[in-house]
């Protein structure tokens, strides 16, 4: 039995951007024979990632609205939400596998469970630390000079725990990969 939610204008903000997994929302018309080409896929894969994807189809023909703020000009048009966000697209009628791809892709950015959350949130806080932490040393190290100033005290002070904050999150990071 198919997992598919049928959207509407009416439901789209509740359903999709307001969904805690990351969403695929298939634009797609009855008339349209590539359309119907893809919904067993979509059947299927609703099936395979129920709890950890949802998969949605809206009728263009009956939610104008839905398609024209989401500029839908062709379809099949499959649109893929996370968070709020529209976070990748496919258009046209494509094989499955390519659509496996792209569920698996998003679950590896915005995965549906705590544990994968926690880890995507930590790898980016160490990645963006180790991205900008070079010109943060410099300055704290042109900072220094101006400690006996209260504003660099406290920066100073801030950046210090910043840096131990970075450094037992990349150690909890580590653990958390090395246990799954």
């Amino acid at each position: 039995m198919s997992k598919i939610v049928e959207v509407t204008d009416q439901n789209f903000e509740e359903e999709v951007l307001g969904s805690d997994i990351p969403t695929e929302v298939d634009f797609w018309a009855p008339w349209c024979g590539p359309c119907r080409m893809v919904i067993p896929i979509y059947e299927k894969l609703s099936e395979e990632y129920e709890g950890r994807f949802k998969f949605c189809m809206i009728n263009v023909d009956e939610n104008q609205r839905t398609a024209t703020e989401y500029q839908i000009m062709s379809i099949p048009m499959q649109k893929y939400f996370a968070n709020g966000e529209n976070v990748d697209e496919i258009l046209g009628a494509v094989p499955e596998d390519t659509i496996r791809t792209m569920v698996e892709d998003i679950l590896s950015r915005f995965p549906a469970d705590e544990m994968g959350r926690l880890k995507v949130l930590l790898a980016s806080w160490v990645e963006h630390n180790e991205k900008h932490g070079e010109k943060f040393n410099k300055w704290v190290e042109k900072a220094k000079n101006m400690e006996s100033d209260p504003m660099y005290s406290g920066a100073l002070q801030a950046a210090e725990e910043v840096e131990k904050a970075g450094e037992q999150l990349s150690q909890v990071l580590a653990e958390l990969e090395e246990n799954n």
